[in-house]
């Protein structure tokens, strides 16, 4: 078994990869011919060569409808709905290298074919070593997609196809546009990995019923206003203050503000962050603090106008990387905006002058957050008649104050326990009177709660988190009688994450699980597609809302040779997610619940070291019958497969984590300072709960994770001999002659008896 060892821990050499064979990657990958042409780079599964093909990478996401059927991932799954004309266009073959502060910029102009429609394609490929990067398109000064790469790996490296539907912003799509994509990547000798992305956008006509709101008329963006200097637009949160002001139309119908905020750096793990009482628990460290509650809040004029609180996204490197290939998490290619319905504001911004809109994100107490949150916004508008005026009261804004209490126990240098709860509630109403003449009120309501409980050990070493955000928003007329909008959603998520820095050649070991989780319902017109599109032709005409309903659960055990020169891991995950319609009667437009009104799409997939061992899918009314694939698990996998991880210290996706460098929007930053060497802590009280949750299943013949599982064992094995290695030779080191060797010989002892 030792030699097994061994050779699984032998460093790999990686080799940087030039544009020209990226470029040749791409198209082995990209032009899967069928039938004599290409199919906007898909064909089924069985028709592409398996031989030395890049790893694929996916996120289990909604199905979309493109012209030649239902797609997910790079595999068309069902028919067509319909022959509709449609027309293709390459906005980007890019090969992102190092560009920080140096975006892709391209003139778009719109196509010359009639269009409904618009579906994005993005497929990268990728190989040698690199972190995972933030990714944002724009057309001009608005975000259109939030995005993040995955870790890349040896060749032949790794390659992933997402979608997706910006039908939503066709207004923009129809007049000529300057398209920024903003990834900032650093190459070098150590990180070796380049980002090949082709984007490529399908117009198609005859698409125009949708469940959601019709495509708005106008989209107004709130971001910081460098697409003139060929840059992205996003706002570094808290270094720039996230301000626009902006003269409205006069005569707008409705009006919603789209929210996008993604933690970084000393943010990205901010669900996992401890109550302020708690960040000196641990002598000589400072642990991540402000607590776990995050709000981003939006405000007109000074007046608080609606909140959002975002999802926690773990991204493909968070905290132990071996999680996350080749499934990603979700949202991690595709991030969700938050609405906000500023309509009952209509009075206000419909008088002709400037206004004010501001947004700050904060902790506990109402403190600014950490450093940093990369935010954006827009304001999608939908117009009444040429030449109206839309007037209304000044609306009356009624919230909550936050009601955070931590529940704080700790022990100096032992333990610290926490249980985080949170409840906010607000509601904005106000009387808007249209072109129609007629006075009705528009009211606008949010609901949040959080429970976050926390117990963290071993210097901070060792943390467990279980946490549960949710929140309800609906927007209504009619004194409330009519609602008409919707949205409920839930966000649990729990870890538990033990790192250790042992002697010899291993200076890092993680041994982690995750529990992610998404339920979500959107009920009435949302500005943003749904997930009901691709199916509206076999739907009847009163469903308007879906639910998502998942659960992504995984083990993974990571370790990191020689300072970070060369690391590996084992990883098993599995993911269900269930898609569902909804009708907008009165027991299922505001249900929080989860209904299937039918259940429209269904998918189960596990993974063992890199390998789908099982993916099951099942569509509504399809054509080709349910998915059903399995596959053997992988049980060796080589060395040198991911980025290193911070040195003693948390891992994760910081897009600067690197210890010799840290990059941002061009600007080079001061590198985190590692935590000290963590002390031995012994905490008998939780010693048998922090072994249910580490031990894994034992191994048997039915079961790849407890396969898995022993090889996990094997390797902590192999840590700890190297560890007495490297004690007996500095003993030999130390003693001479027959003395010395009745010393080594007590050493040896010692040393076995401590396996």
């Amino acid at each position: 078994m030792a030699r097994f060892w061994g050779f699984a821990l032998m460093a790999q050499a990686v080799l940087a990869l030039g544009p020209a064979r990226m470029r040749d990657a791409m198209r082995s990958v990209v032009d899967v011919v069928d039938n004599g042409f290409v199919e906007h780079g898909l064909a089924p599964r069985a028709d592409v060569s398996t031989a030395k093909k890049p790893l694929r990478c996916f996120q289990v996401a909604n199905p979309d409808m493109l012209p030649k059927g239902l797609v997910v991932d790079d595999e068309i799954i069902d028919g067509p709905s319909s022959d509709h004309p449609s027309c293709q266009v390459t906005l980007m073959e890019h090969v992102f290298a190092n560009s920080y502060g140096r975006p892709f910029v391209a003139k778009y102009e719109p196509p010359s074919c009639a269009f409904q429609k618009v579906m994005l394609n993005l497929t990268v490929v990728s190989e040698g070593r690199q972190y995972d990067r933030l990714a944002i398109m724009w057309l001009g000064d608005t975000e259109v997609w939030r995005t993040s790469t995955a870790e890349p790996k040896a060749h032949p490296g790794i390659v992933w196809t997402a979608w997706k539907d910006t039908t939503n912003y066709r207004s923009l799509w129809r007049r000529p546009q300057t398209l920024i994509f903003d990834l900032g990547n650093l190459v070098n000798e150590k990180y070796t990995g380049s980002f090949n992305a082709t984007l490529t956008a399908t117009f198609q006509d005859g698409y125009a019923s949708s469940p959601a709101a019709r495509p708005a008329d106008r989209i107004v963006p709130f971001s910081a206003l460098r697409g003139s200097q060929g840059l992205g637009s996003a706002f570094t949160y808290p270094d720039e203050r996230a301000q626009l002001l902006a003269t409205l139309p006069r005569n707008i119908d409705r009006a919603v503000v789209s929210i996008a905020a993604s933690g970084q750096a000393d943010e990205e793990f901010w669900w996992s962050n401890v109550p302020e009482r708690g960040v000196k628990a641990f002598t000589n460290l400072t642990l991540p603090g402000l607590s776990s509650f995050r709000e981003v809040r939006l405000w007109i004029d000074g007046h608080l106008a609606g909140l959002s609180w975002p999802y926690p996204v773990v991204f493909t490197g968070g905290i132990s990387p071996p999680l996350h290939r080749p499934l990603v998490g979700p949202q991690a290619f595709d991030m969700r905006e938050q609405e906000i319905d500023v309509t009952p504001w209509l009075g206000l911004l419909c008088n002709g002058r400037e206004y004010n809109f501001t947004m700050e994100i904060v902790g506990e107490g109402d403190a600014v957050v950490y450093r940093y949150w990369v935010l954006s916004a827009k304001i999608f508008l939908w117009l009444d008649k040429e030449g109206s005026v839309t007037k209304g009261s000044r609306p009356v804004v009624n919230i909550t104050a936050p009601d955070f209490t931590p529940h704080v126990d700790l022990s100096l240098n032992k333990y610290l326990k926490y249980k985080q709860t949170i409840k906010r509630r607000l509601r904005v109403k106000s009387y808007i009177r249209r072109a129609d003449n007629q006075t009705v009120s528009e009211s606008w309501t949010q609901k949040f709660i959080m429970t976050n409980d926390g117990y963290l050990k071993d210097g901070g070493n060792f943390q467990q988190v279980k946490a549960l955000y949710k929140g309800e928003d609906t927007a209504a007329q009619h004194e409330d009688t009519y609602q008409y909008y919707y949205a409920a959603y839930a966000y649990p998520i729990s870890t538990t994450y033990a790192s250790k820095a042992p002697d010899g050649q291993y200076s890092l070991t993680i041994d982690a699980n995750l529990t992610q989780g998404m339920e979500l319902v959107i009920n009435g017109p949302t500005a943003f597609p749904n997930g009901l599109e691709p199916f509206m032709h076999k739907m009847p005409a009163h469903m308007h809302g879906t639910n998502v309903k998942t659960v992504r659960s995984g083990h993974a055990f990571f370790y990191q040779l020689n300072g970070g020169n060369s690391s590996g891991g084992f990883g098993s995950t599995r993911q269900t997610y269930a898609l569902g319609a909804r009708g907008l009667d009165f027991n299922q437009m505001t249900n929080p619940d989860f209904i299937s009104d039918p259940l429209l799409y269904t998918r189960d997939v596990s993974v063992d070291n890199e390998t789908v061992t099982q993916d099951r899918q099942y569509v509504y009314q399809s054509r080709k019958g349910a998915i059903d694939r399995t596959a053997p698990a992988r049980l060796f996998l080589p060395g040198d497969q991911f980025a290193p991880m911070l040195i003693k210290g948390r891992g994760g996706s910081r897009v600067f984590s690197g210890e010799q460098l840290a990059v941002d929007h061009g600007k080079v930053l001061a590198p985190p300072s590692p935590p000290p060497p963590p002390a031995k802590v012994e905490n008998p009280e939780h010693e048998a709960e922090d072994k249910a949750m580490l031990v894994p299943e034992e191994p048997t013949d039915e079961n790849p994770s407890g396969a898995l599982a022993k090889l996990v064992n094997e390797l902590k094995k192999e840590i700890k001999q190297d560890d007495i290695r490297k004690r007996l030779e500095e003993e030999n080191g130390k003693e001479k002659g027959i003395r010395g060797a009745g010393r080594r010989q007590e050493a040896s002892k010692a040393a076995l008896d401590d396996l």
